[in-house]
């Protein structure tokens, strides 16, 4: 085969093609196809819509049955606590032994409930002796002690609670001052004490002696 019959044979192939092209342009209007693939696509379009808002709806629904059991549980550990209130509630404190034992349950029932904020990995800040903390403590008074160092907590007026590293309410405390050379506070909010207030200004939430 010369060159000439090759070059024949790719026109007639080449004319083929561009006729059954035609064909199929006339045959099927391009709008008619256009509107099939946008048909099309819409349909996926809203398959998808359908998919994520049943996903959405599965989340919520299994987000409601977690806090439910979490509920659940924390509930199921308070019930004998208040089983042990209610028996402690039926003893004649009128008689030493009664006492005796309603005191004997208060304890066990105090322990029993600790136990329970150990469960839940639920801290307890109690910072009797520590130094006064802004973080965790809220300062409720200042005053004169001898025996503690100034900016450290006296006394612990209510403990505090912390689950993990969230603060859940903090230790409300007495904090200790001193005032050798004249009037002194305790600034809570950056756990320092000044001595001369005529030079300075206090801020909100200090406590001048």
């Amino acid at each position: 085969m010369n060159e000439n019959e090759v070059n024949e044979i790719t026109e007639e192939n080449s004319e083929a093609i561009h006729t059954d092209d035609a064909e199929m342009d006339e045959s099927v209007p391009v709008e008619e196809n256009l509107q099939e693939k946008i048909d099309e696509q819409w349909d996926k379009i809203l398959r998808l819509q359908a998919e994520i808002e049943n996903l959405r709806k599965r989340n919520v629904k299994d987000i409601e049955s977690a806090a439910k059991a979490s509920i659940e549980r924390v509930f199921q550990e308070i019930i004998p606590v208040i089983d042990s209130f209610e028996i402690g509630m039926t003893i004649d404190k009128e008689k030493d032994d009664g006492i005796e034992t309603f005191i004997a349950g208060q304890e066990a029932t105090y322990k029993q409930f600790i136990s329970i904020l150990d469960k839940f990995s639920i801290e307890v800040i109690d910072p009797k002796d520590m130094k006064f903390d802004s973080e965790n403590h809220e300062a409720m008074s200042i005053v004169e002690d001898e025996n503690t160092e100034p900016g450290y907590i006296v006394n612990v007026i209510q403990k505090g609670y912390r689950l993990q590293n969230r603060l859940l309410r903090p230790a409300r405390v007495i904090v200790s001052s001193e005032t050798e050379d004249g009037e002194a506070f305790f600034d809570p909010s950056n756990d320092k004490m000044y001595r001369h207030p005529t030079f300075y200004t206090m801020p909100e939430g200090s406590k001048h002696i």
